[in-house]
């Protein structure tokens, strides 16, 4: 197996930048950040589970020692996830499903 490229967040380009707020659950934060970045995800084909299980955010122990984030690709974009913030990059695979 191979390892997972590193992420480099500066060669993206960031869209939106979504602050969480005081007790909002990250599934979600993620929609909102969409809804912040001018993104209707009510109008795709897909909804947020058909991209990630967002039951797994709950077991996520976002407050800890180490810095935590995660990456993946929601709706094609990349997304990237920490326990403060969402960020949405433009970066899109065109192979990916909407």
């Amino acid at each position: 197996m191979q390892p997972l490229p590193l992420l480099n967040e500066n060669k993206l380009d960031l869209m939106v930048s979504y602050s969480l707020s005081s007790g909002e659950e990250m599934s979600v934060a993620v929609v909102n950040a969409f809804h912040a970045a001018n993104v209707d995800v009510f109008e795709k084909p897909t909804q947020l589970n058909d991209w990630v299980n967002a039951d797994m955010f709950k077991s996520v122990q976002w407050t800890s020692d180490r810095p935590l984030y995660l990456s993946t690709r929601i709706w094609g974009y990349r997304v990237v996830i920490t326990s403060e913030e969402v960020r949405i990059y433009t970066t899109m695979d065109l192979n990916q499903r909407l």
